[in-house]
């Protein structure tokens, strides 16, 4: 729910959100929903099962239950009350304790229609009192796959998504699938990933340049791990990531070649002579430049009766070059906890981008 609460603009998008966690970490039975306001957006987390009845029912004790957050909050500019007064009494001399009965009235009809099945009272009481709040609606599943009756929570959460709500679905890793299947438009929220971990690394990361980054990456953490730390730390636009090229060359390239990028990074311009403190035998430093030119990290010219070597910064092939990274699939190591195993390696992974 961190990923949600940090970027919570992120998902307030009227789209249908797909966010994979651990089993362990969604909702039980017997525990309550919350309501958490960040960036003045209201987050509601609510468990979703294959009743409806009981889902809406879930929903609406959670908001009455927490009336509290929504009057006299200086963090968000919201008071229901205030709505129902204008709502159900427009003329100055109407008190404003009938628009606290009109509340009392409105829920007690939702919990009847609820009761009594009245689906079509049920749905527009429901969408009536989310559009007065334009909350993020987080539903916590199970294992849809082993569901039995889908189509009523299918049919209620594209009702929701077409009358202008965001919809987080929180799903159990192993059913991402059935989720994706079940609502064709779902999608995973990359930018809200990139911007998270930015927040975890103490970086601002605006969405231009969260774009970019998943561009140049394909996902690949180690990749936007590599960037941001030679990153300044508020990424407003793409001239505030300029990448330090001449600092990450050596990281990126083959182990055997890392001690003479690091001595050409620190040269920009030098003969083979100056590379004798390398301890290397010629014809392996004249392989390993040869090797080096060909990938385009370096450019050659004679001079005389000398080759003068010189660092290339070529971004489009620099780019290529960080591909060869070691693969850290940044949904897996968010959406689970081996995001706390920094240097684990995933090469394979069902959320990869690429």
């Amino acid at each position: 729910m961190d990923l949600i609460y940090k970027t919570a603009d992120d998902y307030l998008t009227n789209d249908i959100w797909i966010a994979p966690t651990e089993r362990e970490n969604i909702l039980e039975l017997d525990e309550s929903g919350s309501i958490v306001i960040s960036k003045n957006i209201p987050i509601i987390r609510v468990l979703a099962t294959p009743s409806i009845y009981k889902t809406i029912s879930r929903l609406a004790y959670i908001i009455k239950d927490k009336m509290v957050l929504f009057k006299n909050n200086e963090e968000i500019n919201l008071n229901l009350m205030d709505y129902l007064n204008k709502t159900y009494f427009k003329t100055p001399s109407k008190k404003y304790y009938k628009a606290k009965k009109a509340w009392y009235r409105f829920i007690g009809d939702l919990f009847n229609d609820i009761k009594n099945n009245n689906f079509k009272k049920t749905i527009n009481k429901t969408i009536l009192l989310l559009k007065i709040l334009n909350p993020i609606i987080v539903f916590e599943v199970h294992d849809i796959s082993k569901w039995n009756y889908i189509n009523g929570f299918q049919k209620f959460i594209n009702i929701l998504n077409k009358m202008g709500l965001s919809i987080v679905i929180r799903c159990p890793i192993e059913s991402i699938n059935t989720v994706k299947k079940t609502f064709k438009n779902s999608k995973i929220n990359n930018i809200a990933i990139i911007k998270y971990y930015g927040t975890l690394t103490n970086h601002y990361i605006s969405t231009k340049v969260a774009e970019y980054l998943l561009r140049i990456s394909n996902g690949n953490l180690n990749i936007i791990k590599l960037i941001l730390q030679h990153s300044k730390r508020e990424l407003k636009t793409l001239r505030d990531l300029k990448i330090p090229w001449l600092k990450i060359m050596p990281k990126i390239v083959p182990k055997k070649y890392k001690k003479i990028v690091k001595t050409a990074c620190n040269l920009k311009k030098f003969k083979i002579n100056d590379l004798n403190n390398l301890n290397l035998k010629i014809p392996t430093l004249y392989s390993y430049l040869s090797d080096l030119t060909e990938m385009g990290i370096l450019k050659k010219r004679r001079v005389g009766k000398s080759t003068l070597f010189k660092i290339n910064i070529d971004t489009n092939n620099l780019i290529n070059i960080l591909n060869n990274l070691p693969y850290l699939d940044m949904h897996f190591a968010i959406f689970t906890k081996s995001f706390e195993k920094r240097d684990t390696i995933y090469y394979f992974s069902v959320f990869r981008t690429t």
